[in-house]
């Protein structure tokens, strides 16, 4: 049975110190070269460094640092070693806050666009910019909120395709971003603070699911 991008979302992990630079101008990919000096970098280095030369291979004249990426899925390791600050700089859980985008409305003609099955980075995940091929994504590893070992059921690859992305080639516009979703009351406070300061309308949601508590 075909899948109904119509339902589903697509996710972006950020700090929530860079939130105001981004509601302004909107997500740049790192290759745009648009940053705020304040901005705060989260996520492993050496990741971001093999993403400067991974080619995209549905679009081989591009690296994957030149897209914007997204997740499919939440409550992801990528956040568990943000938070743990295992292999990465440790960023308190409630200071990440989700951005949250409809794929339906990244997926069309006017963004240049592609999926992966899993961590980007790595160079046996497969590129596509078929939409039919959403179908072939393991969606068992994308969903699961506990990636144990003892739950890996003989699938050593399970964390990378639970990291399967969505890319857009250099901006995505503020209005692509239909939610927000944070970790508490407080946070949520803070980020309609800064809505209210820019004239903004983005739903605001407490989702504690998305994260590890």
């Amino acid at each position: 049975m075909p899948m109904d991008i119509d339902k589903i979302w697509v996710f972006r992990i950020v700090p929530i110190q860079n939130l105001e630079y981004i509601l302004r101008d909107g997500l740049y990919c790192k290759n745009a070269g648009k940053k705020d000096k304040g901005f705060v970098t989260i996520g492993s280095k050496e990741i971001i460094t093999q993403r400067d030369t991974r080619i995209v291979k549905c679009y081989p004249e591009t690296v994957v640092n030149d897209y914007v990426p997204f997740y499919f899925s939440v409550r992801t390791p990528m956040l568990y070693n943000i938070v743990t600050g295992h292999g990465v700089p440790a960023s308190p859980q409630k200071d990440i806050i989700y951005l949250c985008c409809k794929l339906s409305e990244l997926a069309i003609e006017d963004f240049q666009w592609c999926f992966t099955d899993g961590n980007a980075a790595k160079k046996i995940s497969k590129f596509s910019n078929n939409i039919k091929h959403l179908e072939h994504l393991d969606w068992r590893s994308i969903n699961t909120t506990d990636f144990r070992d003892e739950n890996a059921d003989g699938d050593e690859d399970r964390v990378r395709k639970k990291h399967a992305e969505f890319l857009v080639k250099d901006h995505v516009p503020v209005d692509y971003i239909n939610g927000i979703a944070v970790l508490n009351q407080t946070i949520k406070e803070q980020v309609e603070a800064i809505l209210k300061d820019l004239d903004l309308n983005i739903d605001i949601k407490i989702k504690t699911e998305y994260y590890f508590l």
